[in-house]
C-alpha cells in the first residue's frame, strides 16, 4: 500500500508540472505582473529593494528579488519570468503530501486513527486533487508573489503540525523562519498564524492551561515562536499595511457579501467540481471524525474557514481585502478533507470511482476556463495607443498603477512615450482605459476628458482627447 501513495504522488507531480507549464506564454500581461516586472528587472539586487515597496507594497522583496535572480538566468520574457511561478507550484503539490503526513500522523501521546500506509494514501490523494484544481494552477501562470506565498504556508503549516506533535528545538526554529518567510512574500500570509493562534489557545484551554501537560507546554513554545516571527517583520508590516489595504494601487474593490466564504470555494474549484468535492469534504469530515481523527478535522475546518472569514471582518472594519489569491491556502484543508472522503468510501472500486469524479470535473473545469481569454490586450492597445500619437505626444493608462505594462511593451527608445496619469494635471494625448477595478461610475469620467475612441480591445478602451 506504500507503494501506491508514491505512484499517487508521482502521478501528481507529472501531472501538476504538465498542466502548470502549459502555455505559460498564453495570456498577456497583466498590471500586477507589470509591477513585478518593473521591480525585478532593475540592474541590481539593491535597486530592487529600493523600488520594491513603491511596486508591491505589502510584502517584503523576497519574490521580487528571487524573480531578479530568475531573470538573470533566464530572460524577462512572460514565459519565462512566470515558470518560477510554475516552479514553485509543483513544490507546493508535495508540499501538500508532507502537511496531510504530519496532519494525520500520530502524536507522542496517542496513536493515529490511519496506519501509516492509510496516512500515504489519503496524501495522495491530496496531492493529485490538489494538482488538477484550477485554483490551484492559474496562480502558478503568473508572474507574482502568490505561488511562493502558498508554498511557504505549506511548509509553515507542515511544521507547526511537526512541532505540536513532537516538539524539538529545530521544528519550533523552523516555525519561527517558515512564518517569518510566508509573511514576508505577503502580508496577506497573517491569516493562516492567526488561524493558528486560535488553534493553540484550544490545544492550551483543553488541557486545563496547566504548563506541565507536555502537548500545552509546546503549544505556549510554538505561541512564542510565532509572536517571535511577528516581532521581526513588525516595522515592516505597519509601515506598508496602509497601501496593502487601501487598495491605492491595486485598484477599487468592493466589500464582500456575507455569503461569499462560501462562495469563495464554489467559484474556485468550479459548478460542477465543487458539489463532488463539497459532498466528498462533508463524508471526509463525518467518517474521520468518526474513526477518531477528530483534532485533524477541526484543524483543517479551522484552516479552510478561519481566514476566509477573517478577511470579510476585516473588509467591514478596516477596507475591503476579500481578494481569492489571498487565501489559497485555506483551498488544501478542502481538499484534504474530500481525499479523506474517497478513502473512507466503502471499497477500492468506489474509492477509484470517486477519485476518477473529482479529477475528471476538475479538469473539466480547467478546458472549460480555458476556453474564454481571462486577459486584456494591453499590447493591441498600446499599438493602437502609439498609432494615434503625433510626434512630441505621450500615452497613459488608468488604472495608473498598469503603467509597468506599458513599460514592458513598448521598444527600449520609445518609454517616454508612457506616463502615468496625473488626474490633477494630465498632459497625455492617448488613455488606455481597464475595464477592470474601476470604482461605478468612474470610467464614464475619463471618458469625457477623452471623448474620441480609438480602439475597443478586450478588457481595454483606447481613447484620444
Amino acid at each position: 500500500m506504500r507503494a501506491l501513495s508514491i505512484i499517487l504522488l508521482i502521478v501528481a507531480l507529472a501531472t501538476g508540472t504538465a498542466l502548470r507549464f502549459n502555455n505559460l506564454d498564453a495570456l498577456e500581461m497583466s498590471p500586477d505582473e507589470g509591477a513585478s516586472w518593473a521591480a525585478a528587472s532593475a540592474p541590481t539586487a539593491a535597486e530592487v529593494i529600493a523600488r520594491q515597496p513603491s511596486l508591491n507594497p505589502g510584502e517584503l522583496p523576497i519574490h521580487d528579488l528571487m524573480l531578479h535572480g530568475w531573470i538573470a538566468l533566464f530572460g524577462s520574457s512572460i514565459a519565462a519570468m512566470r515558470a518560477l511561478s510554475a516552479a514553485f507550484g509543483v513544490l507546493s503539490i508535495s508540499l501538500v503530501y508532507i502537511v496531510v503526513i504530519e496532519l494525520l500522523a500520530p502524536g507522542s501521546e496517542k496513536e493515529s486513527a490511519l496506519s501509516i500506509d492509510d496516512i500515504g494514501i489519503v496524501a495522495g490523494f491530496a496531492a493529485l486533487i490538489f494538482a488538477v484544481n484550477l485554483v490551484t494552477i492559474k496562480y502558478s501562470h503568473e508572474a507574482r508573489m502568490y505561488p511562493l506565498m502558498l508554498a511557504a504556508i505549506l511548509a509553515q503549516v507542515a511544521m507547526f503540525l511537526r512541532a505540536l506533535r513532537i516538539g524539538g528545538l529545530a521544528n519550533y526554529a523552523a516555525v519561527v523562519v517558515l512564518t517569518a518567510l510566508a509573511i514576508a512574500s505577503n502580508f496577506a500570509a497573517l491569516l493562516i498564524p492567526a488561524t493558528e493562534t486560535v488553534w493553540l489557545i484550544y490545544i492550551i484551554a483543553r488541557s486545563g492551561w496547566r504548563p506541565d501537560n507536555t502537548k500545552a507546554r509546546r503549544a505556549w513554545i510554538i505561541a512564542i515562536a510565532l509572536a517571535a516571527a511577528g516581532l521581526i517583520l513588525l516595522p515592516k508590516f505597519f509601515s506598508s499595511l496602509h497601501a496593502a489595504s487601501s487598495g491605492s494601487l491595486g485598484g477599487w474593490r468592493r466589500p464582500p457579501a456575507l455569503y461569499e466564504p462560501f462562495a469563495l470555494f464554489n467559484k474556485a474549484t468550479g459548478s460542477f467540481a465543487f458539489p463532488i468535492l463539497a459532498l466528498l469534504a462533508i463524508w471526509g469530515a463525518i467518517r474521520g471524525w468518526q474513526r477518531g481523527a477528530r483534532d485533524s478535522i477541526a484543524f483543517a475546518l479551522l484552516w479552510m474557514w478561519a481566514p476566509p472569514l477573517m478577511m470579510v471582518a476585516a473588509s467591514y472594519a478596516i477596507a475591503p481585502v476579500f481578494v481569492e489569491r489571498y487565501a489559497l491556502s485555506c483551498f488544501v484543508p478542502f481538499f484534504i478533507l474530500t481525499a479523506f472522503g474517497i478513502f473512507a468510501m466503502p471499497t477500492d472500486l468506489v474509492r477509484v470511482g470517486a477519485l476518477a469524479l473529482a479529477v475528471a470535473f476538475s479538469l473539466g473545469h480547467i478546458a472549460s476556463y480555458d476556453r474564454k481569454p481571462h486577459d486584456a490586450q494591453y499590447r493591441e492597445a498600446i499599438a493602437a495607443a502609439d498609432s494615434a500619437l503625433k510626434p512630441g505626444e505621450t500615452m497613459t493608462v488608468v488604472p495608473s498603477y498598469a503603467i509597468e505594462v506599458l513599460r514592458y511593451y513598448l521598444p527600449a527608445g520609445q518609454l517616454d512615450r508612457a506616463v502615468r496619469y496625473d488626474p490633477s494635471a494630465s498632459s497625455a494625448a492617448v488613455l488606455i482605459l481597464g475595464d477592470q477595478n474601476l470604482a461605478p461610475g468612474e470610467a464614464q469620467s475619463y471618458k469625457k476628458e477623452y471623448p474620441r475612441v480609438v480602439a475597443r480591445l478586450r478588457g481595454v478602451t483606447v481613447l484620444r482627447k
